[in-house]
């Protein structure tokens, strides 16, 4: 995985297996966000993914204080960010719980609350 500081990260197909994603339906939020497992323990900030169009992920930290760690999707408003962050704030102890493996991806799911 690539970070550039303005585009997003380009993540590959098996990065894409490694991660699970929630649908707007779901969340409540404007995306569609992945989560994942910090499988490999690597030494970085907990985070999500928001999905936009033509596969750009932008990560999103799940610890405080919630921002965006390459940059701002473009389409993402100011209250779509807000929203992003209320979700984040309402469910990191289930993201943070998952990403530090103490919980698998179904029981994460049942557990996410929408907004």
């Amino acid at each position: 995985m690539k970070e550039s500081s303005q585009t997003g990260e380009d993540v590959s197909d098996d990065d894409l297996f490694e991660m699970s994603n929630l649908s707007p339906a779901q969340t409540g939020l404007a995306y569609r966000i992945w989560i994942r497992v910090n499988v490999h323990q690597r030494p970085q900030r907990p985070r999500l993914y928001v999905e936009e169009p033509k596969r750009t992920f932008y990560p999103l930290s799940i610890d405080e204080p919630v921002e965006s760690l390459a940059g701002r999707p473009p389409r993402l408003s100011e209250a779509q960010f807000r929203d992003l962050q209320r979700f984040v704030a309402l469910n990191r102890e289930v993201l943070l719980a998952h990403w530090n493996d103490q919980i698998d991806t179904k029981d994460a799911f049942d557990r996410i609350r929408p907004i």
